[in-house]
C-alpha cells in the first residue's frame, strides 16, 4: 500500500483464500497487487474495504506438479519483500543473477535498467552496502553473476535510512556457504545475430574455518550488427524534405569481469571483509556506416575502457558497522566520420574523448535496542567525486576527396 504520491504505507501477504490487511487506513491509497504467476496489478482505492481485486495470469505452462515441501518464495519482513532467489531458478530459465531479478513481481528491464512498478526510480545495492559503483556498473556486475552466488533479493518501496538510499530500493544478497566448503562452477553462452558471440563464467567459492574466499571471473566476446531503417518528411524553411537512409552499427571486441571477496569471521558477532571488482574491455572495434538519398557515411570507431573498484567492510557486535570504497574509472574513445552531402561535398572529422573518475565513499552506521522492540539507528557517510573529461575536434571541409 502506498499513497497517490508513492509514500510507502506497508506491505502484507494474503491468506489461502486471498483474503489481506493492511493496518494503515488512509482516505486515498494505491495497492500494488504482486503475484510469480500473474500479471502486477495498480489499484486505486479510497474505502475500507478493497472489494475483489482480480489479476490476469501470465503465460506459463506449467506441467504436473509435486509438493514435497514448503518454502515460502516471500516473506515481509519490516516493509522489506524478501523474495528467494532460488525459487525463481527453479520455475525460470534464467542465465544469471539480472535475468532472475527480472522475474520478480512488479520487476522490469527497461533499456537495461530496472524498474518497479509504483516508483519512479529504483536503486541497486549489493548487500545492503554503499558503493561507488553506478547503478548501471552494478547491473553490468549482476549480468555476470551465477543465480547461485544470490540468496535473495530485498524489494523495499521505502529504503530506510541505514542504507542511504532515497526512494526504493533493491538489494541483492548474495548466499554464503557452510563451513569447510569447496564450491566451483564453469558455464559457457553463445548468440548469433548477424555474427557471433560468446563469453564463460567461472566461480570459485570456498570457506575454511573463520576464512571464506569468492572469486568469479567472467571473459567475452561480442560481435553485433544492428541495421536501422529511417524514413521522414522533414519541414525546413517552409519545405518538406524527403529523408531516408539505412544505419548499420557493427561493434566487436573483448571485455574481462572479475570480482574476488576475502572474508574472515573474527569471532561469532565480528567480521571483516575486503574485495575487488574490475572490469577491462581492451580494443572494441566498431564501424556506422550510412547510406540514403541525403547523405553517405562511415564512421571509425575504437574506444577502450578501465574499471577498478576496492571496498573493505567492517561489522561489529555492538551495532557498529564500518565501510570504504574506491573506484577508478578510465575510457578512451577515437571516431573518424568522413561523410558526402548531396552536393559532393566531403566532410572528415576526427573526435577524440576521454574521461577518468576517481570515487570514494566512507560510512559509519551504529544501531542501539531499545525497550519494547524499538531500535535506535543513526550513521553518516561522505562521497567524494574527481572527474575529468576531455574531447578534441578537428575537422574539414572539401570538394574532392579529403586527405
Amino acid at each position: 500500500m502506498q499513497l497517490p504520491d508513492s509514500t510507502y504505507l506497508g506491505a502484507a501477504i494474503s491468506a489461502a483464500d486471498g483474503t489481506f490487511v493492511l493496518e494503515s487506513e488512509p482516505e486515498n491509497y494505491e495497492l500494488i497487487v504482486q503475484h510469480l504467476l500473474y500479471q502486477t496489478r495498480l489499484v486505486e482505492g479510497q474505502t475500507h474495504d478493497a472489494g475483489i481485486i482480480v489479476l490476469e495470469s501470465k503465460d506459463y505452462n506449467l506441467d504436473e506438479v509435486v509438493i514435497e515441501g514448503e518454502r515460502p518464495f516471500v516473506t515481509v519482513e519490516q516493509g522489506k519483500l524478501n523474495y528467494d532467489i532460488s525459487a525463481i531458478s527453479e520455475k525460470h530459465i534464467v542465465n544469471n543473477a539480472y535475468e532472475a531479478i527480472c522475474k520478480l513481481p512488479g520487476v522490469q528491464d527497461r533499456n537495461g535498467k530496472l524498474s518497479l512498478v509504483g516508483t519512479k526510480d529504483v536503486t541497486v545495492l549489493l548487500n545492503g552496502k554503499a558503493s561507488t559503483l553506478t547503478q548501471e556498473q552494478l547491473i553490468e556486475m549482476l549480468k555476470n553473476t551465477s543465480t547461485s552466488q544470490v540468496q535473495t533479493a530485498e524489494v523495499m518501496y521505502s529504503t530506510p535510512p541505514e542504507y542511504h538510499v532515497r526512494g526504493a530500493a533493491i538489494n541483492i544478497v548474495t548466499a554464503k556457504a557452510s563451513e569447510n566448503t569447496l564450491q566451483s562452477e564453469i558455464s559457457a553462452s553463445y548468440s548469433n545475430q548477424y555474427f557471433n558471440s560468446y563469453s564463460g563464467n567461472v566461480n570459485f567459492l570456498m570457506t575454511k574455518g573463520k576464512s571464506s574466499l569468492n572469486v568469479s571471473y567472467n571473459p567475452g566476446y561480442s560481435h553485433i550488427m544492428t541495421v536501422m531503417d529511417l524514413a521522414s518528411k522533414h519541414n525546413y524553411d517552409g519545405k518538406v524534405y524527403d529523408i531516408t537512409q539505412t544505419q548499420k552499427i557493427n561493434t566487436k571486441g573483448w571485455r574481462h569481469n572479475i570480482y574476488a571477496e576475502y572474508g574472515y569471521q573474527i569471532n561469532e558477532d565480528n567480521e571483516l571483509s575486503v574485495g575487488y571488482n574490475g572490469a577491462v574491455s581492451n580494443n572494441g572495434k566498431g564501424a556506422i556506416d550510412v547510406n540514403g538519398n541525403f547523405q553517405n557515411s562511415h564512421n571509425d570507431k575504437l574506444q577502450d575502457s578501465r574499471l577498478h573498484n576496492v571496498f573493505a567492510r567492517y561489522s561489529s557486535g555492538f551495532g557498529l558497522d564500518l565501510g570504504v570504497d574506491y573506484t577508478d574509472y578510465s575510457m578512451n574513445d577515437y571516431n573518424r566520420l568522413e561523410s558526402r552531402l548531396t552536393d559532393n561535398s566531403r566532410q572528415l572529422l576526427d573526435y577524440t574523448s576521454d574521461q577518468k573518475i576517481r570515487k570514494f565513499s566512507v560510512y559509519a552506521d551504529q544501531s542501539h535496542d531499545l525497550t519494547n522492540d524499538w531500535t535506535l539507528k543513526y550513521g553518516i557517510r561522505y562521497d567524494y567525486t574527481d572527474n575529468k573529461n576531455g574531447q578534441f575536434f578537428n575537422q574539414m571541409e572539401c570538394s574532392i576527396p579529403c586527405v
